[in-house]
């Protein structure tokens, strides 16, 4: 018999769990149907989970540590082959790795852009302090000079996703007929930026935004589901 799975994930302050990374394996353990128990760590703690990544999001089951998401996704797929699949076939599998490496160098730093000081004032002080580190390191700027322009970048992002608007034209998901793990890589940078601020990412007409919607929806509205003192931080 399978014991509880636990998933470890960053959270903010008021713990809101709000790492698009953590959100790709929360949909993913909501869409094969498997409940879970979630613990927040800091930045700090990742190390004392004795993986040899070092990385979240990780899961505990069956006495074994998984890390990374994409692992994650597979060690899933191979583990409750019964349930829906979440990368399903090869060439699937293989689109999928295509949407995680544009979401990752595309959608990701176009998204910190926006939303860097939003996310640094909803974490505890420790991480702050490495969050600062490390992302203005990304940036090349300061965490206040990359929002400061965001009124204008704004529109080079919803430029970027063009790509995700015109797939949703000609299909209901990223995935295809149904959704998998390829659209939960996705959903989980806007899940980001929902709970990360209150600014507008995408305008309210874009078939992103309807499909985001869809998104927080499925498998009973797992997209609003939270532990802790969950508070979204945007109406969407």
């Amino acid at each position: 018999m399978t014991k509880a799975v636990i998933l470890y994930e960053l959270a903010a302050a008021d713990d809101t769990r709000f790492s698009p990374f953590c959100w790709r394996t929360r949909w993913g353990l909501a869409h094969k149907g498997i409940p879970f128990s979630s613990v927040q760590i800091g930045f700090a703690d990742i190390p004392e989970l004795g993986g040899s990544r070092r990385t979240v999001p990780a899961i505990r089951i069956d006495d074994m540590l998984v890390e990374d998401s994409w692992d994650i996704a597979e060690f899933l797929d191979t583990r409750f082959p019964e349930r829906a699949p979440l990368l399903g076939c090869a060439l699937g599998k293989g689109a999928a790795r295509f949407v995680e490496c544009f979401t990752d160098k595309v959608i990701h730093p176009a998204m910190l852009r926006l939303v860097s000081i939003d996310v640094f004032d909803r974490m505890n002080d420790e991480d702050q302090r490495y969050f600062r580190q490390t992302r203005e390191e990304m940036l090349g700027c300061s965490l206040e000079n990359a929002q400061a322009s965001r009124e204008h970048t704004i529109h080079a992002f919803r430029k970027a996703i063009h790509p995700i608007r015109l797939t949703l034209s000609r299909q209901a998901w990223l995935g295809g007929e149904l959704p998998g793990h390829a659209d939960y890589i996705v959903l989980s940078a806007f899940q980001w930026g929902r709970l990360a601020t209150n600014f507008q990412l995408l305008e309210d007409t874009d078939p992103v935004a309807q499909w985001f919607q869809r998104g927080l929806d499925l498998h009973d509205g797992n997209g609003f589901a939270g532990t802790g003192v969950w508070k979204p931080l945007r109406t969407p």
